[in-house]
C-alpha cells in the first residue's frame, strides 16, 4: 500500500490494517536508489504475504536490498529469517537485537510466557536469522536518497531503536513500538520493559523535529506527526505516564 512518494505500507497485521498476518507488525519500505529499504519484518507466519503485497505496488521482491530492525520482539523481526532466504536482504539490527535474532533465544524474547498468554499462537516459532551488519545508536547510515539516523529509545525493551529516515523534503520517524498515534506506548510484563526509560526515550524524540510518525503498529500520520510525541509529553508534563495500548 503506497502511503507517500517511494514509502509504502507492505505488512499490517490486527492491531494496524489487516494487510498481512494478523500477528504482523506495521512493516515500511523505502525506494532507495540502490534497492529498497525495509524496516522491521512482521512476525514470518506469512512472508509470502509481505511479497505479494510488495508486488501489488509494483515493488519487485528481488530489489529488496536492506532490512533494518527496530528490536527483537517476534513481531518486529519474526520474519527476517524467510525474507533474507526469499530476497538476499541484508539484515541490519543493533548489538543486543543482532545477539537474539541470530541465536532465535526464545526465553529472551519471552515467546513461551507469551504463548501461554495467548499472545502468539501456541505452534508458533521464532526462526533464528543471520545479521549482516550491525549499527550503533547515534550514527547515520546512507542509502540515497535517505539519510537514516539510528536513535536508542529504550523502554519497551532494552534494544529498542527508533529510525529518523529524512528524505528529500520531509522527515519520518520508524518509531517501532516506542510510540504511537495518540501519545500511546506499549508496557508489558517483560523483564526489560521500563517505564521510565519508555518516559526517556519519549523525551528524547521530543527534541526531533520530523513530519511523519510511522509506528509499529495502529495508524501512521504522514503530516505533523510530532503532535503524537507531544500528546504524550504533556501527559508526563503532569507527572503521568501516557496511555497504553490495550
Amino acid at each position: 500500500m503506497k502511503i507517500d512518494p517511494g514509502v509504502h505500507l507492505i505488512a499490517s497485521g490486527r492491531f494496524g490494517f489487516d494487510l498481512s498476518d494478523p500477528f504482523d507488525c506495521n512493516v515500511y519500505l523505502f525506494e532507495a536508489d540502490g534497492g529498497y529499504v525495509m524496516f522491521d519484518t512482521g512476525a514470518g507466519r506469512d512472508p509470502e504475504r509481505i511479497l505479494e503485497v510488495m508486488r501489488g505496488d509494483g515493488l519487485e521482491p528481488s530489489d529488496l536490498r536492506h532490512i533494518l530492525l527496530t528490536h527483537a520482539h517476534s513481531d518486529h523481526s519474526g520474519g527476517a529469517a524467510a525474507l533474507r532466504n526469499e530476497t538476499g536482504a541484508e539484515i541490519w539490527a543493533g548489538h543486543a537485537t543482532a545477539a537474539v535474532v541470530t541465536s532465535g533465544d526464545e526465553e529472551a524474547l519471552s515467546l513461551p510466557a507469551a504463548r501461554q498468554a495467548g499472545v502468539y499462537p501456541l505452534d508458533y516459532r521464532y526462526h533464528a536469522c543471520q545479521v549482516d551488519r550491525l549499527f550503533e545508536a547515534g550514527k547515520t547510515l546512507e542509502f540515497k536518497p535517505y539519510r537514516v539516523q539510528v536513535i536508542a529509545t529504550p523502554g519497551h525493551s532494552d534494544d529498542h531503536v527508533s529510525f529518523l529516515v529524512e528524505a528529500p523534503g520531509k522527515r519520518y520517524l520508524v518509531s517501532g513500538d516506542a510510540i504511537f498515534f495518540g501519545g500511546r506506548i506499549v508496557l508489558q510484563h517483560t523483564p526489560d520493559c521500563s517505564v521510565p526509560k519508555s518516559i526517556a526515550s519519549i523525551e528524547k524524540l521530543g527534541t526531533i523535529p520530523f513530519e511523519a510518525l510511522l509506528p509499529g503498529h495502529m495508524a501512521f500520520s504522514l503530516n505533523n506527526g510530532s503532535r503524537h510525541v507531544e500528546a504524550a509529553l504533556e501527559v508526563i508534563r503532569h507527572f503521568g505516564c501516557p496511555p497504553t495500548l490495550s
